[in-house]
């Protein structure tokens, strides 16, 4: 005889707009908390540059030492904010720690992985691909805009499997997707979630005008559709998190010049 599940174990229920408005916000505080502080941070550079009047010192921290500290700094900060995030959902019963999935991935969940990336990398050129015959010029991502020595593809890549895929990951499938899927259903919350997943990167690839950041979104937003759905099969959050990160050091890694 079937046993009904200890209330502790049941997911928490909530209404389609408590899912999608709680679901923003998880969204907009570790974005608001990081501009607050870089802004900060930025606000006290210039007061220290200023009262020096070495203006010619500012300009050359912003393009050198700066960049690969905020190249750091930012993911690290993401994932603090989200922890921090992640924390407080499971105190208040919003998500069930249990539900993350946070376990090593198993040989056949490692070749799902492997099979994932590859089939995400066969998106990425097949929407690229359509939107050249279109006429809609690509947008890069504006980590790409310009040309660096090899060094600095390789530390993108490893950002990206130790802190950019994992964050990102742990945000946008361990938090939201969690959240919403009661109100929404499984499809509908990898859906959901990868609407949003698209719509915050926009502002990192509007270095080609709106038209080509849309083209690029909508490769993010199928590439999150996959994502999604592979955590959905396996609730396997390190899963998602190795292909996310695989996937970005690949690209970043294939900019590189020989």
């Amino acid at each position: 005889m079937s046993t009904l599940p200890a209330p502790s174990d049941q997911p928490p229920s909530r209404s389609g707009i408590v899912a999608a408005l709680g679901s923003i916000g998880f969204v907009v505080v570790p974005f608001a908390v990081i501009f607050a502080i870089a802004f900060s941070f930025m606000l006290a550079l210039v007061v220290a540059f200023g009262v020096t009047g070495d203006l010619e010192g500012f300009e050359s921290f912003l393009t050198g030492e700066f960049e690969i500290i905020a190249l750091v700094a930012e993911p690290v900060l993401f994932g603090a904010v989200t922890a921090g995030l992640a924390a407080l959902s499971f105190s208040q019963g919003w998500i069930r720690k249990r539900a993350l999935g946070i376990e090593l991935p198993t040989p056949k969940e490692l070749l799902v992985g492997a099979g994932s990336v590859v089939a995400l990398l066969g998106i990425a050129i097949l929407v690229g691909f359509v939107t050249e015959q279109l006429g809609v010029p690509s947008s890069e991502h504006s980590l790409l805009t310009e040309d660096r020595a090899v060094g600095y593809y390789v530390l993108l890549a490893v950002v990206s499997i130790l802190l950019i895929g994992p964050v990102e990951e742990l945000l946008f499938r361990g938090l939201i997707q969690n959240y919403v899927r009661p109100a929404f259903g499984s499809a509908g919350a990898v859906v959901w979630t990868s609407i949003l997943f698209a719509i915050i990167h926009l502002p990192v690839y509007l270095t080609m005008g709106f038209s080509s950041a849309v083209a690029s979104l909508v490769a993010i937003f199928a590439l999150s559709l996959v994502m999604g759905g592979v955590y959905e099969q396996y609730r396997n959050l390190v899963l998602v998190m190795g292909i996310h990160g695989v996937y970005n050091a690949v690209v970043f890694l294939s900019q590189a010049p020989l």
